[in-house]
């Protein structure tokens, strides 16, 4: 009898300790889950979410570490531009000249006073009236000139490709340099002829080459139905050689640089269309101040709304590129590291500056650190922001726009979800706001670094609960 009552007794501790154990919620068991993949068993993940309308925090898993954030990194970017610039902000471009307008000769030389503005002669706007158009009207007003193109760029720094982009990213389309005037989106195109599987591919006459660049070409021929072909330069340089494959048999197959003198092929290509001869085309960055000269030409570009959409919606390292060094506050000599500091200084009244180490803007360097708590604060900073529309609305949708066009496909998500994608050789992060089930907006960022890529349809599986979880929370 005292036996059975021992047991009964221990059997009642039992279950009032496992009464005191709480429960975990959907959120923590999906994060379980994906941190226990095997395709994270060497690598990282840091989660954090916030809810904006009640400062519950819903999850915080290393939201201190400090992490690779790739294209995210936008997302401070741009966020930071719409604060300093204001939404309505736009860019502009001068071309200015001593021109005698009743008989529109020119006097000396005509100047060009750029802006950094990235959107001139842009595939991204190309639905726009073309800045080539409008120079072409406007310079029509000169009937005589036999000096030289001149730009002005000594509003900013000589160079400002950020110091930790990489060899193999910076010669390529997507790693194009931020110049003072960034023209066709300093892409340079070019086309080439195959033939059979294992034999060189050759320049196609196609190819569009006024700055005189020399392409020293190691491409063969594949059997491979993909672009595999990388370029290799860098700015100002005279060479571009490209290496790999292309597939066989294919004429004026095309492949895209960064085209390493965009200046020099805005210049030529304005007075080309314009039917002006020039002695050169020359760039400056000296300042130095032109009497009598008259504004022949204004360029004015889409408003910084539009080109933060732009640049989130498709994920475009130009053009963050220009809005970092746009921050700068320098009259003179604008950079790279002049807009990080805009950034540290923006991000260090939010309190949370430690941890990050910010290389460029549009998180295409291995080299850039951030944390959690970092993005949350800049994603509160947003969400109480007069510019909280313009910020918002830039973010791709899930399973409908940008990025995440074809991701987060579930129910809940789909138009639900508003982030911004980062991804990179071993590096998937994503960042934004979406509502729960109560009609609450939840902010989160989510980062998983040296992960294994083969695993990725396992881990996107698992992410996609994890931001079911968060909805349902």
């Amino acid at each position: 009898m005292k036996k059975s009552i021992s047991l009964s007794l221990s059997i009642l501790f039992t279950s009032f300790l496992l009464a005191q154990v709480p429960t975990e919620n959907k959120v923590e068991m999906a994060l379980k889950k994906l941190q226990s993949d095997a395709g994270l068993a060497n690598g990282s993940v840091a989660f954090m979410a916030v809810n904006m309308d009640n400062g519950q925090v819903i999850a915080d898993y290393n939201g201190g570490k400090i992490m690779t954030p790739a294209s995210i990194q936008k997302l401070i970017t741009t966020g930071v531009a719409l604060e300093k610039l204001g939404s309505e902000f736009q860019f502009e471009t001068t071309i200015k000249a001593a021109i005698d307008e009743a008989s529109g000769t020119v006097s000396g030389d005509i100047y060009v006073y750029p802006s950094g503005d990235p959107t001139l002669q842009s595939k991204y706007y190309s639905s726009e009236p073309t800045s080539l158009d409008k120079i072409e009207k406007d310079l029509s007003k000169i009937s005589s000139f036999t000096g030289s193109l001149i730009i002005d760029a000594s509003g900013f720094s000589a160079h400002n490709t950020p110091r930790g982009w990489i060899w193999e990213d910076m010669g390529n389309y997507f790693g194009a340099s931020p110049s003072p005037i960034i023209w066709r989106d300093n892409l340079f195109k070019v086309y080439l002829n195959s033939a059979q599987v294992g034999k060189p591919a050759i320049l196609s006459s196609k190819t569009q080459n006024s700055e005189g660049l020399s392409i020293d070409l190691e491409v063969t021929a594949s059997e491979s139905n993909r672009d595999d072909a990388w370029f290799f330069s860098a700015p100002g340089s005279d060479l571009i050689y490209a290496k790999g494959t292309i597939p066989s048999n294919r004429t004026n197959f095309l492949v895209k640089a960064s085209h390493p003198k965009p200046m020099q092929r805005f210049g030529n290509e304005i007075l080309e269309a314009s039917n002006l001869k020039a002695r050169q085309v020359r760039v400056d960055y000296d300042y130095i101040e032109h009497a009598n000269l008259r504004t022949v030409s204004t360029l004015v570009s889409p408003p910084l709304y539009s080109i933060v959409k732009m640049t989130n919606e498709n994920s475009i390292n130009l053009f963050a590129e220009a809005l970092l060094v746009q921050l700068d506050e320098s009259d003179l000599g604008k950079s790279t590291e002049g807009g990080i500091n805009q950034i540290e200084k923006t991000l260090s009244k939010q309190g949370t500056i430690k941890g990050n180490r910010f290389i460029d803007g549009s998180g295409l360097s291995p080299l850039n650190r951030l944390t959690c708590y970092s993005m949350l604060d800049l994603l509160t900073m947003m969400y109480r922001s007069k510019n909280k529309d313009s910020f918002m609305n830039s973010l791709p949708i899930a399973g409908q726009s940008g990025t995440i066009k074809k991701s987060f496909t579930k129910p809940k998500l789909a138009g639900n979800m508003k982030a911004k994608s980062g991804t990179m050789t071993g590096v998937r992060n994503y960042a934004g706001y979406i509502k729960n089930n109560q009609g609450e907006t939840v902010a989160f960022c989510v980062m998983l670094n040296d992960y294994d890529s083969k695993r990725n349809s396992t881990i996107m599986q698992k992410l996609e609960d994890l931001m079911v979880a968060v909805v349902d929370n």
